[in-house]
C-alpha cells in the first residue's frame, strides 16, 4: 500500500541450457532435448509463467560468452538447470556473495545437483526442489531487504540510555536498523492544531463502525486527532513502519492513551508496534514474510504449552471483527479496541535482548477480553514444542496467521541472528 517498491528486489532468471538442453517430457516421467532455439525460448517462458515471480528478463546461457551479459546490479539471481555442462563463470558468480537459487522444472532436480556439486561450499549458494521453495526463497530475501532498508520512526520521549531499555541491549537494534526519532515538541505542536471538526468526523466514523461501550465521543476525538498526527509524522519521514516506546509515558502530555491510534494506524498499512521494542525486530520479519497484519503482544501467563499473549492495539483486519470500544483499565478518558481474535495456526517469533531469537508454532485456541488490570486482547495459544517455552530470550512476541517458521528461521540467520 505504502512504498512498496522498497519490498521490491531485483532477480534476475538465469537458464544454463548449454548445447543440447533437457526438457521434461509432457508425460513426467522422463527428459528429453530441445535443440530448436524458439522452441527453448517458448518452453523457459513457460516455466517463468508458471512461478509467477516478477522478475527481469531472462539470460539463456548456451555457451560460457553469455555469462557475460550478466549484471552484478542484482539481488539475486535464479539459475534454472538444463544440462550437466560445466560453466565456469559460476563460479565466479558464486563468489559475488549475491544470492543464487539453484532450480530446475518442476519435479527436475538431477541436473540441479550435479550444478550444486562444485558450488556447494558457497553460503549464498541454495538448492530449490520445486517452485514453491523457489518462491519461499524469494519471500526470504526480500523480507531480509526489506528490513534492511526500512526506516522506523520511533515515538519516545527521549533517547535512553543503554542501562534504561531493552532496545539498546539488542545489538542488531543498535545501530543495524534505521531509526529515526520523532522531534517531541513538533509532535505535541501537530496533535494539538489538528482541525478538530476533521477529528471528530472521523471518530464519528469509527464509532459508528464498533461497539462503543465506556469511550465518549470527546474520547474518540483525541485517538482520531493522534492518529492523524502520528500518521503526519510517519508519512513525513518518507517510511510505513513506526514504533512507540512505552505509549504510556506519552500520556499525559496528550491527555489520551496511544492504543486506538496504533490499532488504527496498523489496519491502513502503517506497521506501528508499542512498548519496550523487544517485539520490533520480530514482527518485521513476520510482516516481511507474509505481508499480513502482526499482533505484537507480551507473554501474560503459562501453563502445560499454553501461553497467553496480551496488547491493547489490536489491528482490526487479523481478524475482519468489529471493534469493540473500552477504556485502557478503566481509565477514564481513554480508547482502546477488543478484537476477537480467531482460531487457528500462528507462527510466533520471540528476540529479546540479545542476538537469539525463538521460532514457535502453535494454535490460537481462544480469545478474550478480561477486564481489569489486563490489556484489552489477550489470546492463548497452544505451542506445537513446549520444550521452546524454555528458551524464550524475553517477554515481548510477535504473532501472525499461517505457518512461517522455517522462512522466520532463515530470515533469522540471514540477519546474523542465533536461532536457539
Amino acid at each position: 500500500m505504502h512504498h512498496e517498491k522498497e519490498k521490491l528486489i531485483k532477480v534476475r532468471p538465469v537458464f544454463l541450457l548449454g548445447s543440447n538442453p533437457s526438457f521434461i517430457r509432457e508425460d513426467g516421467l522422463g527428459f528429453h532435448e530441445v535443440k530448436d532455439k524458439s522452441e527453448q525460448d517458448t518452453k523457459t517462458d513457460g516455466i517463468l509463467h508458471q512461478l509467477g515471480i516478477d522478475m527481469e528478463p531472462k539470460i539463456l546461457v548456451r555457451k560460457e560468452e553469455d555469462f557475460y551479459r550478466l549484471d552484478m546490479e542484482r539481488d539475486a539471481f535464479i539459475i534454472f538447470i538444463h544440462c550437466m555442462e560445466r560453466f565456469p563463470s559460476i563460479i565466479s558468480l558464486a563468489n559475488t556473495g549475491i544470492p543464487i537459487i539453484l532450480a530446475g522444472e518442476e519435479g527436475a532436480l538431477g541436473d540441479t545437483l550435479d550444478t550444486f556439486e562444485y558450488i556447494a561450499d558457497f553460503d549464498n549458494v541454495k538448492v530449490a526442489f520445486n517452485f514453491e521453495e523457489i518462491r519461499q526463497r524469494i519471500r526470504i530475501l526480500k523480507a531480509v531487504k526489506h528490513i534492511i532498508r526500512t526506516t522506523i520512526c520511533v515515538f519516545d520521549l527521549k533517547e535512553r540510555p543503554l542501562n534504561e531499555s531493552g532496545w539498546y541491549k539488542n545489538p542488531l537494534l543498535r545501530g543495524k536498523l534505521k531509526t529515526q526519532y520523532i522531534d517531541v515538541h513538533k509532535f505535541e505542536n501537530r496533535y494539538k492544531s489538528i482541525d478538530k471538526e476533521k477529528a471528530e468526523k472521523l471518530a464519528k466514523k469509527w464509532m459508528k463502525e464498533s461497539k462503543v461501550i465506556e469511550p465518549s465521543l470527546e474520547d474518540v476525538t483525541k485517538s482520531a486527532s493522534l492518529y492523524i498526527a502520528m500518521k503526519g509524522v510517519i508519512k513525513d519521514m518518507n517510511t510505513n513502519t513506526a514504533y512507540v516506546l512505552w505509549c504510556g509515558q506519552f500520556t499525559k502530555l496528550l491527555g489520551t492513551k496511544m492504543c486506538f491510534a496504533i490499532a488504527k494506524l496498523n489496519d491502513d498499512g502503517y506497521l506501528t508496534g508499542c512498548w519496550r521494542g523487544e517485539n520490533l525486530l520480530p514482527m518485521l520479519i513476520l510482516h516481511g514474510l507474509s505481508e499480513k497484519p502482526i499482533f505484537f503482544g507480551e507473554i501474560h501467563m503459562y501453563r502445560d504449552g499454553v501461553i497467553s499473549l496480551r496488547h491493547c492495539a489490536v489491528p482490526q483486519k487479523i481478524a475482519s471483527c468489529h471493534y469493540v470500544l473500552r477504556s485502557w483499565r478503566n481509565m477514564k478518558g481513554t480508547v482502546t479496541p477488543y478484537c476477537e481474535l480467531p482460531k487457528g495456526k500462528v507462527t510466533l517469533v520471540n528476540s529479546g535482548i540479545g542476538d537469539r531469537m525463538v521460532v514457535m508454532k502453535g494454535e490460537v485456541i481462544d480469545c478474550r477480553d478480561l477486564g481489569g488490570d489486563n490489556c484489552r486482547t489477550t489470546v492463548w495459544v497452544k505451542i506445537d514444542d513446549k520444550e521452546l517455552v524454555y528458551k524464550i530470550t524475553g517477554r515481548e512476541f510477535a504473532m501472525v496467521y499461517g505457518d512461517y517458521s522455517k522462512e522466520a528461521k532463515e530470515v533469522g540467520n540471514m540477519l546474523g541472528i542465533k536461532r536457539i
